[in-house]
């Protein structure tokens, strides 16, 4: 037999075995209740060979947001599955390929069409998807849970005909709904693979594998020996996406865009379009930091040192993420003040490829510059550095503060506070900084350990919330360690483990635990830092308060 026979045989040998042993797939199950079951807001679907089903009641890491449940299915046949978890609720089905011509499946999303707002806070977000009488559908994603028009993070629009003839669209997505009947036995496409048939035994299955690997061998060593190879030509072209085609593996964060789908985001906005510079001109050098979802290059534009934000990899196709980046951009674009990082500008050449620029700050952040301390022991307490580091923040809060209408930082740490080499000290981190219109203010946001009470217990808030944080920072100004670590340290449980930063922060909501404050400081200084972490937000001062107290105690007392 010739190769070419050889390798047809092998071709039929590996179409028998894939129709032998279908996919599995883990589907994400996403409710608003805390228990696994009812009518899910959201599922996500992805290729696993390790999946395992089971039930989490707490799916979130934030103790303050942990509202929900998440539940793990494993499938074979995903779409009988979504249908049967929907029963006979609207809903409307995304499936994204990796590839154009929607032949290597990458996941599929599924939205709950109440026309009402659905989500858990911490989890996904909140988002309102609907279908029309007229086979329209629409999704629409918002930041607060009452789902608001000024929280709207993204919106897209599904026409009757995308929905109803299930085309594959120029990203490589199709799209389906309740309202049709192909939505359990869908087009098949090479990427879907059939049920294993009922008949066929585990061990035939094995022997089966077994054998096409046998004949792989001996099709490799015949045309090896007969040495008759052809030249074979390899593709140049690289799979280009639209500017907006955005692609996701994180749940319920996606959100495609076609011609015939059409979205709206923070990059249509006019701040960021007036201050959108050429990508080609940023150049990054090395990274400095890097957090949960974005990092932090040192870079230069136009020469000039700079700081370059850019989204991780792994979130750089999360259309949710993507606002949000933006959302900080144009927060750090419209203030203006010497303790506020500058805005450069913000680039793209991809919506997967934005990077926010910023002025370069030399000196680190204060929590690197305490951890320094920390470590060669420096005497704890105020001195004017100190002072001065703490002026010009409150400064920067004061002047946020007394925007119209204000402006709530609600992350502010010694992470956030950007140091230059002779001291000079910004704020940054705007990235879920809000403005308060009146509107209550309730999600649990921020960095558990600088997080206000109230905060923490999703009551309502406002810029009081950023006072009590600013009494943490000026406690690890005072004695250099992170927030409660003697706290910490010293509650053990009876096998000698510290106390969990749940329990922990608890007890911080409840009044039990404060920060600590070193008697090497002014009774002054101690006296304001335990009055911005009072408990009760009404007795803590305002920002211009501190900033009269801060600037009184660097004037007579140091």
């Amino acid at each position: 037999m010739r190769p070419k026979g050889f390798l047809l045989v092998v071709g039929l040998l590996f179409i028998v075995i894939a129709d032998a042993v279908a996919t599995q797939y883990k589907i994400n199950v996403w409710y608003s209740a805390p228990r696994c079951g009812g009518t899910p807001y959201n599922v996500y679907v992805e290729e696993s060979s390790s999946c395992v089903n089971e039930c989490i009641t707490d799916p979130t890491t934030d103790a303050s947001t942990n509202l929900g449940a998440l539940s793990i299915i494993c499938s074979t046949d995903y779409m009988t599955d979504i249908q049967g978890l929907f029963g006979d609720s609207q809903y409307i089905l995304l499936e994204s390929f990796r590839d154009l011509n929607c032949e290597s499946f990458w996941y599929a999303l599924g939205y709950f069409a109440s026309e009402n707002c659905e989500g858990t806070p911490g989890a996904l977000g909140y988002m309102v998807a609907t279908l029309e009488d007229d086979g329209s559908g629409s999704i629409l994603t918002y930041d607060s849970s009452l789902c608001t028009d000024d929280s709207l993070n993204y919106s897209v629009s599904i026409p009757a005909a995308t929905l109803s003839d299930h085309a594959c669209d120029v990203n490589g997505n199709r799209w389906y709904s309740r309202n049709d009947n192909e939505i359990a036995t869908p087009s098949p496409t090479p990427a879907r693979t059939k049920e294993p048939s009922s008949g066929l035994s585990t061990g035939a299955i094995v022997g089966m594998i077994g054998g096409g690997i046998v004949l792989i061998v001996i099709v490799v060593l015949v045309i090896f020996c007969c040495k008759r190879r052809r030249p074979s030509s390899k593709s140049n072209e690289t799979e280009l996406l639209p500017t907006a085609s955005l692609r996701s593996t994180q749940t319920g964060a996606f959100m495609p865009s076609a011609p015939n789908v059409h979205t709206t985001g923070m990059w249509d906005d006019e701040v960021i379009i007036a201050n959108r510079i050429p990508r080609d001109k940023v150049l990054i050098k090395n990274r400095i930091s890097h957090g949960a979802y974005g990092e932090v290059f040192s870079g230069l534009f136009n020469g000039q040192p700079v700081a370059v934000k850019m989204l991780l990899p792994a979130s750089r196709g999360n259309l949710r993420l993507v606002n949000q980046f933006l959302t900080e951009a144009k927060m750090t674009a419209t203030t203006d003040h010497p303790n506020v990082v500058s805005f450069v500008g913000v680039a793209w050449d991809a919506l997967s490829d934005i990077c926010v620029v910023l002025e370069f700050m030399n000196g680190g952040d204060l929590r690197g510059l305490l951890d320094q301390y920390e470590t060669k022991h420096e005497p704890v307490g105020f001195n004017r550095q100190k002072v001065s580091i703490a002026l010009q923040v409150c400064h920067a809060l004061a002047y946020l503060h007394s925007l119209m209408p204000p402006v709530v930082h609600r992350d502010l740490k010694s992470r956030n506070i950007l140091l230059n080499r002779s001291m000079g000290a910004k704020l940054t981190g705007f990235g879920i900084s809000k403005e308060r219109l009146g509107q209550t203010l309730t999600a649990g946001v921020g960095t558990s350990l600088w997080m206000a009470p109230e905060v923490m217990l999703g009551e309502w808030y406002d810029d009081k919330a950023d006072i009590f944080s600013f009494g943490v920072v000026l406690s690890e100004l005072d004695v250099h360690s992170l927030p409660y670590a003697n706290t910490k340290r010293n509650s053990r449980d009876q096998y000698g483990r510290q106390l969990p930063d749940a329990a922990l922060m608890q007890q911080v909501a409840c009044g039990k635990v404060q920060v600590e404050f070193s008697t090497a400081n002014p009774p002054s200084i101690i006296q304001l830092g335990y009055a911005c972490v009072a408990i009760d937000p009404s007795l803590r001062p305002s920002a211009a308060e501190v900033l009269y107290r801060l600037q009184s105690i660097l004037a007579k007392e140091l």
